[in-house]
């Protein structure tokens, strides 16, 4: 099970260019890709979109490359062709100047070094099929980095969760426990309220009666059974793997019903308390829940 955030960079060489990616992913509900490329890999667009795709459920993912030229492959060169007809075209005017001033001409490098054009900048010669290897070989090795992270911080989030679990299960176990003082404690309130409300000794039957309804009403053995079926269903799925966030949502909405649920059918102060916790415990795999791919 993966995290949706990480982080993954990719290096990859193609004769004097040198292609680098770097691949960044953070929490978002669907997949959405920001690519910086540099015109040199502009053609490149649509391929990398398909890859990221293959590659990646869900997330805000940010892709940028670099394709950087060897200084030593992109030095300038000297033309010899422009630098012999320069020097040919320098000469003979030096030599003009002379004849017709009568005062020697010296020409120097510093004279040739104003030439347009003398030097031209050198070409790296490289296809679009082996740039196109070198960046998707860069582009691998970043994906395979970013999903190891994930991978990484996905196995620590699971982790958390089951704790979490547990918590929620734990809570269970007590509240199942406390389930028949709440009716005694029902039952018991009821005949206060009735002593107050008539003042005088109730009636047994329709003290029975009252206390049958009320504690029906206040019964949770039905959310305490749903919720452990929620919460089983839970651990199965974190065991299982795989993408598995939106089922775990859903999961997680139906377990906030049935503790809530179970706090308003309830005033026993224990189950109270209890129900606080494991709303708390709901609320935070509900935000850990976002994380996961």
């Amino acid at each position: 099970m993966m995290s949706m955030t990480g982080f993954g960079s990719g290096e990859a060489v193609a004769g004097p260019v040198t292609v680098t990616v770097e691949l960044r992913s953070v929490n978002h509900r669907f997949l959405d890709a920001s690519i910086k490329l540099p015109g040199s890999l502009q053609f490149l667009e649509i391929d990398l979109r398909n890859r990221l795709k293959d590659g990646i459920a869900r997330g805000r993912v940010t892709c940028a490359a670099t394709a950087t030229i060897d200084p030593a492959a992109s030095a300038p060169r000297l033309e010899p062709g422009r630098l012999d007809a320069a020097l040919a075209l320098l000469l003979d005017a030096a030599a003009r100047v002379e004849r017709q001033t009568g005062e020697p001409q010296d020409v120097t490098l510093d004279h040739l070094l104003r030439v347009p054009d003398l030097f031209t900048p050198a070409q790296a010669e490289l296809s679009r099929d082996d740039l196109q290897a070198a960046f998707f070989t860069a582009f691998d090795r970043a994906l395979a980095g970013l999903q190891a992270m994930k991978r990484q911080e996905g196995s620590k989030l699971v982790t958390e969760m089951q704790d979490r679990l547990a918590a929620i299960a734990d809570g269970l176990v007590e509240v199942r426990a406390l389930a028949p003082r709440a009716a005694e404690e029902a039952h018991r309130k009821l005949s206060e309220r009735l002593m107050e409300l008539i003042g005088s000794e109730v009636d047994p039957q329709r003290l029975a009666q009252e206390a049958a309804f009320l504690a029906d009403k206040a019964n949770i053995n039905e959310e305490c059974e749903r919720l452990a079926i929620h919460l089983q269903h839970a651990r199965d799925d974190l065991a299982a793997g795989g993408q598995v966030a939106k089922r775990l949502n859903f999961l997680l909405q139906e377990m906030h019903r049935e503790v809530n649920t179970m706090g308003a059918k309830t005033n026993l102060m224990e189950i109270t308390q209890l129900v606080i916790g494991m709303k708390d415990e709901v609320e935070s795999l509900r935000e850990q829940v976002q994380n996961l791919e």
